[in-house]
């Protein structure tokens, strides 16, 4: 068995070996430990207890702790009740394993314990992952299978190396190890895949791993080009995701999969929430559906709009000059020198406010006076005519006396306080998001 090690570590990092005590990572361990003074970095081990096979579970780390302790490699040790969080959250018991047992790693990358954590996922691991994710309907990111994911912090240096190989490098170098029964049982989906699928699989096509594993490297390289090219057409502003609505349905789709995830639906998304946003391209303008994690996509003209349900909180503060943090909104109340030019931004005639008046968030009684005459509307219809998307409307700043609207901070002000030949004292109002 001979690995690249170059390709996975950097020098004077320290690389994890998650360590269970079977075959695989007992034979990762060893080998990057005998290694580990030729690529000039530092290896130490990691041993998640899971809490589901009871006292055979406690014995593995014992042995695992004896082997690290022999071999002279820091260990650290975790211990999860598995069985409890899986049903709280009502996942599978591998799922919640396999969070449980993350959540571990990253502790140890966060608390400065290791640069990187290397598990000993090889080259079948490999193919009954494409299998499982092909039977329960995937994209090419299942069909891609395990990768060196998260930013480069979980590393796989046995991917490409056969099953058959590990164990010969187990035998060779006579490296003790412990057998989890649980590999032997079939009631998990994985195993049953291991056990009675891939075996009569590779009955008629002995080559099938090798095939496989080609097939996962095509369509990851060819996947990462789709994901390239569907970035180019998201934009992500202020928790929001703005995508336009006459892409290629299959880019679309893919954009929508993006926006999720960095607004941060990365597991509770399914493909119909997907399907459910194409279809809004086809619908009017002002249509919306519910996603998952209280976002939601509406349509706004030539663009879909995916952002998180806003709690619609009521704000209002008194009306002054100077500077104010409003709504994750800086507004700017400003005194200016007469002569100005009305058409580079919003003035008002100061005399002309009510000392009644107050910043806040709109109301639904509230009306408004547009600029240059057309009489009074409810704000709501004066928003709708100018296109203001239905999503901010709730967070926007207006100035209002009552339920009259004086200005709309970024928009429009009132014909009730305009600029005219009699003005004395002009304002100048701006809004300005921040970022």
């Amino acid at each position: 068995m001979k690995i690249n090690l170059a390709e996975f570590v950097n020098k004077n990092e320290t690389v994890a070996v998650a360590l269970s005590g079977g075959s695989d990572s007992m034979a990762l361990l060893h080998y990057m430990h005998k290694n580990a003074k030729d690529y000039g970095f530092n290896v130490i081990a990691i041993n998640v207890e899971h809490g589901i096979r009871g006292e055979q579970s406690k014995n593995d780390t014992e042995f695992v702790k004896n082997y690290c302790a022999n071999l002279g490699v820091e260990l650290i040790c975790y211990s999860v009740d598995c069985i409890t969080y899986s049903k709280n959250q009502k996942l599978s018991l591998e799922e919640g394993a396999r969070k449980l047992r993350y959540d571990c790693f990253f502790d140890s990358i966060t608390n400065g314990k290791c640069d990187k954590i290397a598990t000993a996922h090889h080259l079948r691991d490999n193919v009954e992952s494409i299998l499982l994710n092909l039977f329960r309907g995937t994209g090419l990111k299942g069909l891609a299978g395990i990768t060196s994911d998260y930013d480069g912090k979980i590393i796989r240096p046995l991917i490409n190396v056969k099953k058959e190989e590990i164990e010969r490098y187990v035998l060779e170098n006579s490296i003790p190890f412990v057998t989890d029964e649980s590999n032997f049982s079939d009631e998990y989906s994985r195993n049953f895949i291991r056990l009675n699928v891939l075996p009569k699989i590779c009955e008629i096509f002995p080559d099938a791993e090798k095939s496989i594993a080609r097939l996962s490297s095509i369509v990851k390289l060819e996947d990462e080009f789709l994901d390239e090219l569907a970035l180019k057409s998201l934009t992500i502003k202020n928790n929001c995701a703005i995508i336009p609505v006459d892409l290629e349905r299959a880019i679309f789709n893919r954009v929508v999969i993006l926006a999720l995830k960095k607004l941060g639906i990365s597991k509770n998304w399914q493909k119909v929430h997907v399907d459910d946003v194409y279809k809004l391209c086809r619908l009017q303008n002002g249509s919306q559906i519910i996603l998952p994690k209280h976002f939601t996509a509406t349509k706004e003209y030539d663009k879909i709009i995916i952002t998180q349900i806003s709690n619609d909180e009521f704000l209002e503060v008194p009306f002054s000059l100077g500077k104010l943090n409003f709504n994750d909104n800086i507004l700017t109340i400003e005194d200016v020198n007469s002569p100005v030019d009305l058409k580079d931004g919003l003035y008002l005639d100061l005399d002309k406010i009510p000392n009644t008046a107050v910043i806040r968030t709109k109301k639904d009684s509230d009306v408004f006076v547009k600029f240059g005459g057309g009489g009074t509307k409810k704000l709501n219809d004066y928003l709708t005519d100018v296109k203001v998307p239905l999503r901010l409307r709730s967070t926007l700043p207006v100035l209002a006396d009552g339920d009259l609207i004086l200005a709309i901070f970024g928009v429009a002000i009132s014909e009730k306080v305009k600029v005219d030949g009699s003005t004395v004292n002009i304002i100048k109002i701006t809004k300005e998001e921040i970022e």
